[in-house]
């Protein structure tokens, strides 16, 4: 590691699970949550829930292949798209470049290295990326996305996090599989049971525990499909207490 990433510092861009800097794997990615997710509706809430408009300044962090930062870069007046799979940038530079958008600014870092060099954004969205990191690292994530937010700003964090009853679990993953499998076909249910198996999603209690202490106001919880949470979070003006 350099001087500013210490040796001791968590490894991002070592992948646990599927292997997001395989660019045939990212190119499969992209395929297939074109094929089952609505970017533009998710860009819909998304707006909606932060009260964001053609004046609004987003970062995007853990964009992916960037299906919804092009959907907010045309309802925002600037997105800062960041992911720590060059793969990932690469397929997203791509889209810019093709649908001639000017208002994406994409950049490789992840949740603990990411450094933002602009005027802070009014927004956050962090959309099933956070489950890459072990919860010790979650809330450092966390701590730094609240500090580098506006006073004022909101956040929407999605991601899978569970909220069964511990002692069920083997009745809850197979149910999740099942609702995988129906919706987004077999190869999307073989990644879950990866997901389940060597990342790091945690529970909803967790989630909630760790962003209040990073800061945040959390104002609304939706269940957006089985195991998939999705959290509204403000960060308190400079005159309002925590």
């Amino acid at each position: 590691m350099s001087e500013d990433h210490p040796e001791w510092l968590f490894d991002e861009a070592r992948h646990t699970g599927v292997d997001y800097a395989n660019r045939e794997v990212v190119a499969d990615y992209d395929r297939q949550h074109q094929g089952f997710r609505d970017f533009e509706k998710e860009a819909e809430m998304i707006v909606a829930a932060l009260d964001l408009s053609e004046n609004s300044t987003v970062l995007d962090v853990g964009c992916g292949t960037g299906g919804l930062s092009v959907c907010l870069a045309r309802k925002c007046k600037q997105v800062y798209a960041v992911d720590v799979s060059q793969a990932m940038i690469e397929v997203l530079e791509g889209k810019i470049e093709a649908q001639g958008l000017g208002n994406i600014t994409p950049q490789r870092a992840g949740f603990l290295t990411y450094r933002h060099r602009a005027e802070a954004p009014d927004a956050v969205v962090v959309n099933i990326a956070l489950h890459h990191l072990p919860d010790f690292w979650k809330q450092i994530a966390l701590c730094r996305l609240h500090d580098l937010l506006k006073p004022g700003g909101k956040m929407f964090l999605a991601d899978v996090v569970f909220g069964f009853d511990p002692r069920t679990y083997e009745e809850a993953v197979e149910g999740w599989l099942h609702c995988m499998r129906d919706l987004a076909g077999p190869r999307m249910a073989d990644e879950t049971i990866v997901h389940i198996r060597d990342e790091f999603s945690t529970w909803d209690w967790v989630m909630s525990g760790m962003l209040e202490r990073a800061g945040f106001r959390l104002e609304q919880c939706l269940d957006l499909m089985p195991q998939m949470r999705a959290y509204i979070c403000s960060k308190p003006g400079e005159q309002e207490p925590r």
